[in-house]
Parts: C-alpha cells; sequence; structure tokens
C-alpha cells in the first residue's frame, strides 16, 4: 500500500507550487497595453464617450451567446470604439464581472490614451477588453505583444517533454484557428521519478479576424513562447487579437472537467506481475524504437531526396553523416536563449554557440511554419555539401527533428561585408586601417574567385540569386566566404548564354537584373550584374538604396561620364593607392551592371583582369534602370531598393519601350518622384518615336492612324488648329514634330552640288505650328539671330545642329527651343523638354543615316561627341548636356553588338566640353547666365566647367 501521508504531502506541495506560481503570472499579467497618448480633459465629449462606451459593455457582452460585442459611440473626433469577449461557457456573471475589473482597470491605469486593450483573467474565467478612436474590427494586428515566462523550471526530462509538447501546439493551433478558441490538456510522465504532470494550455483570437489571421497570430505566439520559455514551467503571450497561455496547473476556469489519472493500489499479484510486463516492454520499446529510428531516418533522406531526384543512395547516406543531435546544438546554443542570437532574416533567427569541444558556430534556425524557408533549408543542405572552396562558407552539418531545422555553418569573426563597410568603419575610424584599399581590393577578388568556382569551376554549376553585402562573410584574414545558398539554382553548362525562365523571382531589390525581374530570366549574368553592385558599393563605401533614387550605379555611371570617376571613392581611404587598380574596379563594376546581357562580362573575364596589372577593359554601356533620351530629369530615374531580404515576385510584365519600363519599374519599388517622371515621360510617349534601329528609319506615325482617333484619349484629330499658341499642348494628342518618315523625305532632296559633304556643316530643322510643314536648310554657320530670336517666337519649333571642331576633335552641337515668353509654355515648359529629348535621337539619326554622304566622307564622326543646348526664358531648363559619342546618342543601348575600344581624349579631357566662348548663346542669355568663361551657372544656361569634367 502506498504512504496516504506522503501523497498527502505530495498533493499539499503541488498545491502551494501552484499558488506560487499563480501569483507570479497574474501579478505579471496585470499591465495594460496603453497606447496611443491624447490630449484630452476629463470633461471632454471624447473622454465622456469612453467612459459611458466603457460602462456599457459589461451588460452586453453577456447578452451575446458568443460572449463577443463590439460598438462604437460619438461623432467624427470624439467618436470611439470598444470590444468585449470572454472564453466560451463561461458563467455570465463571471464574464461579467472580468469584463467590467478590466474595463475599470483600463479607465485607470490609461487615463490620457486614445487607445489601449487588456487580457484579464482570474480562477473563473478570461476576458478581453479594448478601445480605440480608430476602427480596429476585421483589422489583424500584431503588435503590441506581451510575453511573460513562469519563474519556475521544469525539472523533468525536456526531450520527451517536448515531444509531447510540440505535437499538442502544432494541433491545437489548426483546431483553434477554426473555432476561434481551444482549451485542452496532456499528460506527461516524469520519467526519473514516475509522477504524473498535466499540461494545461488555451488559445483564442478575437472573433472578429479570420481563420487564417488568427492562424498567423496563435503561430507566432507559439514561436514567441518557444524562443522565451522552453524549459520554463510555462508562460503567457497575449497580441491585441489573441492570447496563447501553458501551464503545469488549470487557470482561467477553463478547466473544470479534467482530473488527474486516479492512483490504485498495489498488490502482491501486481507486484508480481509488474516485473514481467516491465521487462517485455522494454523489449517491445527497444524494437518499436528501433523500427521508428529506421523510419525517421528514412524520412530525412526523403526530405532530402524531394528538391533533387537525381541523387543516388551514396549522396543520401553521405548527407546523413552531417546530420547534428538537437540537444548537441540546443547545449551549444543555451537552448537558443536571446543572449545568443546575432539577428534574423528570412530563413528565421541566428544563434552564435560553441560545441564541446570549443568550436564555435553560427546556427541558422527555420522560422516554424516557413514553408519557403522549409525548401530553402533543403537547397542549401543539398548543394553547400557538394561545393568545397575557400570563399565559399563552409557548411559543418545540419538538424532534423520533428519541425526544427537547424543548419550549422564555420565560424566566421568579422561578421558581414556590409556590417563592416557600411557601419563598424563608419563608426570607429581607427579601423580604416582594415576597411583599406589594399583589403577592399582583396575582397573584391575573392569574391570573383567563389562566383567564378561556382559559374565554371565547381562539380555543379550553381547560379547565386541573391548576392549582395549581407551575404559575403568575412574570417580573421578578411577572406570572404560567399553563404546564404537558399535560393541558388542548378543550370546546365548550355544555359550559360541561353539561361533559364523561371516563374519564381527571388532575390533583394537592387541586385537583380531588369532581365530577371521582368522576364524571369535568370543566367549566369544574373550573378554578373549583383557582383558589379557590390563592387561599386565597396569602392564607395556606401549601400545602393542611399543614392536615391537612382542607386550607385547611376552614380558611378555619371561620374564615369564626365571624368570623374575617382570622386565616388570612399573618403576613408585615404593611403597612397593605385589611382589604376581603382579605376579598373570602377570600370569592371559598370561592366557588370550594363543594360544588355550580352555585355556583361563573365567571371573568368572579371578574375582575368583583377589579376592582370596591365590590361585593356571594353568601354561600358549605360547601365540597366538608367533612360537612355540622357535628360536629366528621365535619367536620374534608375532603380530603388526595398530590403526585403528575401523575397518572391511573380515577374512583372514591361512595356518593351525601355524608357517606360524602366520608369514603371521604380513605380513598383515605391519612389514617389519616378513615379511622376513616368506620368509626364508616357504623357510625351504618345505622340514620340523611340530610339528607332540602327539600320533603319521608321515613321514614328502612319499616315492612316495620324487622321484617326487616339486609341488612348480617344479623341478626334482635327486638320484645323484653333489655338497655335499651346503648341505642347496640341502636339500631346497629335503626331510628333520631327517625324522620321518626313526627315528621311527631306534628306534625300539634298542636292550634293548645292551641299557638297564637306566640314563644317550646319543643320536647320524648322517645324511649323501653323502651315505643320517641315524645312531642313543646310549651310556651314550657325545663324546668330535664329538663336536670338528664339525667345518670341511662340508658334514653330527649330532644332539647329552644327559640325564643329574643338582642339583637333569634331562634335556635334545641337540647339532646341523649349518656350519662353507666354505663361501657357512657360507652364507646359516641361512637357516640351521631354517631347525634346525624346524626339531628338530621331533627328540625330536623321543625320547619320540621311546625310550619307558626309559620313561616308567623314567616318570619324561616329565617335565625335554630341552636345545638346536647351534654350529658354525658363530658368529650369536652360542646360548644357552632353549625350556621348554619335553612335551611342542614336542608338539604344543593347543594340550594339561591337565593342568600340576606349576613348583617348588629349589635354586630359579638355577638349570633350566646348569653350564657352564657341557657344553662340542669344545677347539676353549669356547676359544673364554665364558668368565669363567659368562656366559657371548663373540665372540662365547652366553651363559645365570643362576643367571638373
Amino acid at each position: 500500500m502506498i504512504n496516504n501521508k506522503s501523497f498527502l504531502f505530495s498533493v499539499i506541495l503541488c498545491f502551494l507550487l501552484t499558488i506560487k506560481t499563480s501569483v507570479i503570472l497574474v501579478s505579471a499579467q496585470d499591465q495594460q497595453h496603453c497606447l496611443a497618448k491624447g490630449s484630452f480633459n476629463t470633461d471632454s465629449t471624447f473622454n465622456k464617450n469612453r467612459l459611458l462606451l466603457l460602462s456599457s459593455l459589461p451588460s452586453n457582452v453577456t447578452s451575446h451567446n458568443s460572449f463577443f460585442y463590439n460598438s462604437s459611440l460619438g461623432q467624427d473626433r470624439d467618436r470611439i470604439y470598444a470590444v468585449a469577449m470572454c472564453i466560451p461557457d463561461t458563467e455570465t456573471e463571471d464574464c461579467s464581472n472580468c469584463v467590467k475589473t478590466t474595463s475599470d482597470g483600463l479607465i485607470k491605469t490609461c487615463p490620457n490614451s486614445t487607445e489601449a486593450f487588456h487580457w484579464s483573467g482570474d480562477e473563473t474565467t478570461l476576458c478581453f477588453v479594448r478601445y480605440s478612436t480608430r476602427s480596429f474590427i476585421g483589422s489583424p494586428d500584431m503588435d503590441p505583444r506581451q510575453i511573460l515566462p513562469n519563474a519556475t523550471n521544469i525539472r523533468s526530462n525536456l526531450t520527451d517533454f517536448y515531444g509531447i509538447w510540440q505535437d499538442l501546439m502544432l494541433r491545437m493551433v489548426d483546431s483553434a484557428s477554426s473555432r476561434h478558441y481551444e482549451a485542452e490538456t496532456r499528460p506527461l510522465t516524469n520519467t526519473s521519478s514516475g509522477e504524473w504532470m498535466m499540461i494545461y494550455t488555451i488559445m483564442q483570437c478575437t472573433s472578429d479576424v479570420s481563420n487564417a489571421e488568427c492562424n498567423t497570430c496563435l503561430r507566432n505566439s507559439v514561436g514567441d513562447y518557444q524562443n522565451c520559455c522552453r524549459g520554463k514551467q510555462g508562460g503567457l503571450v497575449t497580441r491585441p487579437n489573441c492570447i496563447f497561455r501553458c501551464e503545469f496547473y488549470p487557470f482561467y476556469g477553463a478547466f473544470r472537467n479534467v482530473s488527474p489519472p486516479a492512483m490504485k493500489d498495489v498488490s502482491s499479484t501486481v507486484k508480481i506481475v509488474v516485473p514481467t510486463l516491465v521487462v517485455a516492454s522494454l523489449l517491445i520499446l527497444a524494437v518499436v524504437g528501433y523500427a521508428l529510428y529506421r523510419r525517421r531516418k528514412k524520412k530525412n533522406k526523403d526530405i532530402l531526396r524531394e528538391t533533387y531526384q537525381e541523387l543516388d543512395t551514396a549522396e543520401v547516406d553521405a548527407l546523413s553523416s552531417l546530420k547534428f543531435e538537437f540537444r548537441v546544438i540546443q547545449a551549444a546554443t543555451s537552448d537558443f536563449s536571446e543572449e545568443n542570437k546575432l539577428g534574423e532574416g528570412g530563413f528565421g533567427p541566428v544563434y552564435q554557440g560553441k560545441l564541446q569541444n570549443g568550436q564555435e558556430i553560427p546556427v541558422k534556425r527555420l522560422a516554424l511554419g516557413s514553408r519557403q524557408g522549409e525548401e530553402e533549408f533543403k537547397n542549401e543542405v543539398l548543394l553547400l555539401s557538394k561545393l568545397q572552396h575557400r570563399n565559399l562558407v563552409k557548411l559543418l552539418g545540419f538538424c532534423l527533428k520533428g519541425e526544427e531545422r537547424l543548419l550549422i555553418y564555420e565560424f566566421v569573426p568579422n561578421s558581414s561585408l556590409d556590417h563592416f563597410i557600411f557601419e563598424v568603419v563608419k563608426q570607429d575610424q581607427s579601423l580604416s586601417l582594415k576597411a583599406s584599399w589594399t583589403t577592399r581590393y582583396k575582397i573584391i577578388e575573392n569574391i570573383a574567385r567563389g562566383i567564378l568556382y561556382l559559374h565554371e569551376d565547381s562539380r555543379l554549376k550553381i547560379i547565386h540569386r541573391d548576392l549582395k553585402p549581407s551575404n559575403i562573410l568575412l574570417d580573421y584574414q578578411m577572406n570572404t566566404k560567399i553563404s546564404d545558398f537558399g535560393m541558388a539554382r542548378l543550370f546546365e553548362s548550355d544555359d550559360q548564354t541561353q539561361g533559364i525562365t523561371t516563374s519564381r523571382v527571388m532575390g533583394t531589390y537592387g541586385y537583380m537584373p531588369p532581365e530577371y525581374i521582368a522576364q524571369g530570366r535568370l543566367s549566369v549574368k544574373t550573378d554578373v550584374y549583383s557582383y558589379g553592385v557590390i563592387v561599386l558599393e565597396i569602392v564607395c563605401g556606401r549601400k545602393n538604396n542611399s543614392f536615391q533614387p537612382s542607386g550607385v550605379a547611376f552614380h558611378a555611371w555619371t561620374n564615369w561620364r564626365g571624368d570623374r570617376a575617382l570622386d565616388i571613392v570612399d573618403s576613408v581611404i585615404t593611403e597612397n593607392v593605385s589611382r589604376s587598380e581603382m579605376m579598373k574596379c570602377i570600370s569592371i563594376g559598370l561592366l557588370c551592371v550594363q543594360e544588355s546581357v550580352t555585355r556583361r562580362p563573365n567571371m573568368n573575364s572579371v578574375v582575368h583582369w583583377l589579376k592582370s596589372n596591365s590590361v585593356s577593359l571594353p568601354v561600358p554601356s549605360t547601365p540597366a534602370y538608367v533612360v537612355h533620351s540622357n535628360s536629366v530629369e528621365a535619367s536620374r530615374v534608375s532603380q530603388s531598393t526595398v530590403n526585403v531580404s528575401i523575397t518572391e515576385l511573380e515577374p512583372l510584365t514591361l512595356n518593351r519601350k525601355r524608357t517606360l519600363g524602366s520608369v514603371r519599374q521604380v513605380r513598383d519599388q515605391g519612389s514617389v518622384r519616378a513615379a511622376e517622371t513616368r506620368e509626364r515621360v508616357e504623357m510625351c510617349s504618345l505622340t514620340t518615336s523611340l530610339l528607332l534601329p540602327t539600320t533603319k528609319l521608321k515613321p514614328a506615325y502612319s499616315d492612316n492612324r495620324s487622321n484617326s482617333k487616339s486609341s488612348l484619349f480617344l479623341t478626334n484629330r482635327r486638320s484645323k488648329r484653333n489655338n497655335q499658341s499651346l503648341v505642347p499642348m496640341a502636339r500631346l494628342f497629335g503626331p510628333a514634330i520631327f517625324e522620321s518618315s518626313k526627315l528621311k523625305v527631306l534628306f534625300l532632296g539634298v542636292d550634293e552640288k548645292k551641299h557638297p559633304s564637306t566640314l563644317p556643316r550646319t543643320y536647320t530643322l524648322t517645324h511649323s505650328d501653323i502651315t505643320a510643314k517641315l524645312t531642313l536648310a543646310i549651310s556651314h554657320s550657325i545663324n546668330n539671330s535664329q538663336l536670338q530670336g528664339w525667345a518670341n517666337r511662340l508658334y514653330r519649333d527649330e532644332v539647329v545642329a552644327e559640325w564643329k571642331k574643338l582642339k583637333g576633335k569634331m562634335s556635334l552641337h545641337v540647339h532646341c527651343h523649349i518656350s519662353g515668353g507666354h505663361f501657357l509654355l512657360d507652364l507646359f515648359a516641361k512637357f516640351r523638354y521631354y517631347i525634346f529629348c525624346k524626339e531628338l535621337p530621331v533627328v540625330l539619326k536623321a543625320f547619320v543615316h540621311g546625310d550619307v554622304n558626309l559620313l561616308n566622307r567623314h567616318p570619324e564622326l561616329q565617335e565625335a561627341l554630341v552636345w545638346v543646348y536647351f534654350h529658354s526664358n525658363v530658368n529650369e531648363f536652360n542646360r548644357v548636356e552632353c549625350w556621348g559619342p554619335l553612335w551611342e546618342a542614336t542608338s539604344p543601348d543593347g543594340h550594339r553588338t561591337q565593342t568600340l575600344p576606349e576613348r583617348q581624349c588629349a589635354d586630359e579631357c579638355s577638349c570633350c566640353a566646348p569653350p564657352v566662348s564657341s557657344i553662340p548663346w542669344s545677347h539676353s542669355l549669356s547676359n544673364q547666365g554665364v558668368d565669363g568663361l567659368s562656366g559657371t551657372q548663373g540665372e540662365g544656361m547652366s553651363i559645365p566647367n570643362p576643367e571638373k569634367l
């Protein structure tokens, strides 16, 4: 017989422990959530409404069978919303008293808060009260949250306990999501003492949220409980829309019908039978345990097979040899304590740990219920286990146990590249030696070697897909380790040029090329583009998204075009370094971020360039996300970066016209300024030809379309224009002024005898808005009276282009009239500016391919720089822009197949910018805007200083 006194003593002891634990949690639970603070008096209308509405909750909540009640009171700013509820099967009086106590507590604790909520419970029931000035019904809120662990530790076997606990939680979350409430108990045996314990768990969501929202709220709360309360005898997690609590004793009156297992007398017969049964049971358990072990091992293999079916048995067995026991990692990370937490990414939290042999390890822990993380876990285990390179992070092992997914890596002490370059060095200048140019160049070269190994040298050909500074780790010697292969993709060697088309675009904005985002086209050049952005970030010492809204590529490209490439170098670099090395890295970065996929180099070429001390690099073309028109406003529209570390997207359907496609992409990334620019560019594109193929001139609009209705505006074209002063507005709905078909006809009529193909040579294109006639004149000099008279011409548009030799080099100078002298024209000056930017490439193409004899006689003109001057009485549009060499100014970037040699410019590029004295400005403009020969900006024309280019 069992000693009744000892049994009674055990019951009393458990009761005392229950009281102690209950007091700890209930006292901590009295913390109300007082949210938004308000400035209202006690006698204000709002406060009166608040008191009245909260006082009505106790009586109204019990009048509903669901014990859920919501209401509002007041008008406009004095309006207040409130909700109250109790758990099901609560006594009416208990629910009413609980809601009243909770409401009074909120008024007392949060006297000046316009929003507050509180979950309150006692031995009889659990209730919830919330009020706010905003309507929150049906709006799931995950924050703020409150986490309260029990102070007492679990004395039983944790492995056995959490095996039962995890199974119970997963089942309860699914059940509670559909019912919005679940209370359940589960017996647990303490294997060390043989005593029985009961787990009491309750989950509840507010009735106004959906099943899916309830599921999300409860799963997050269970995850919070795991992080804070593992090893504790319970805990509590509350949110505005759900509550989760788990204890070793009943609470809230929710477990009235639950009783502990009955204790029975032990007879002498039982004493004989029990040992026999124990031995037999142990044998059965051993057999079953071995079968379960084999089954779990097979299941783990099956999990690893799911992604790549071609793995053979030997390979799967090799992966299994990397498997860690969960308890080993649990002990190494101090049970995944917050003190050991290094950070959190899209995969889940990362913890620092130390194995029993003293080896330090970082551990990535998959977030509970993450389907995307499950796939990335499989991907990373399969790939990293087969990769061995000094510039790739080494996977030490992994762990599979229940819902737990862990990845264990080698430890790298210097954190990631973004933390070191962008944060540590900026905060502590004494570390600038570590961030010296020598170190940065080493990092750039190491990253290139790692990517080359993935693309060409490894047994598996791999595209990383998520290269960025945060995925580049640094060891003691500042050697780089490429990490995070969760989104990596295998490819065949034949796919290097053709690429792979995927329906799931995954990666980080700012490091993904346009063909991947827009069309889902994935190739090794995707990684090359990401590498180029990283190189430019390392050189600049600034993040890509710090150059808003253009990005680091456009910043580097602008300075490189202006022969100021070294201006982008990080100011932290103070030692004397090789300028040629810096220029080489900047050029490599720009070559890697080119919009044309075929023009981007492969990593083999990049590694060769970095190793070689004397190498000739190709000339970079325009980077991706840069508008080709070269207008200042439109060219600023480029990529904008959202730090979603891990994002799944559907490929965007973009317009084939690259200008609009780039602008739309920026709009999707949240750039307000780019969105405004897009609207202006799109309107202008209705009437203007985009860049035409180099080989052929095509009409911007056919005659039939000119006489038909606009497909976008549904406006009839009129043969007569009643308001001739609104030239830009009329052109928004009409055809392009300088139509390519008309230009072609004009140049066909050029008389070679009258206008022989000699230099200098000047073209004057004139369009009359009254007669809608386009005329061409060819001479040997610009008529200055034309430029001076532009300020008063409201009914006509002219473009004057002059071939001119400056310091021994030919250049083309194009003059345009934007607006002036009329308030309506000033109002639409911005539209006209964009119209000219869109039409000028067509005009330049006409000059190049229309005047065939001139180009045949002087082929060197293809390399002549094109300078565009915009004349206007509106100061904002008095500007000079360099559009690069003629072949680039007239050709869409990405359609050129040949790589031209780097341009050499005498006198340190002073020939690239025309001296001010050679520009035939009108007297009025030059007096206002040009300050002598210095090239400074006054109130009129903005002229670049040749010495700064």
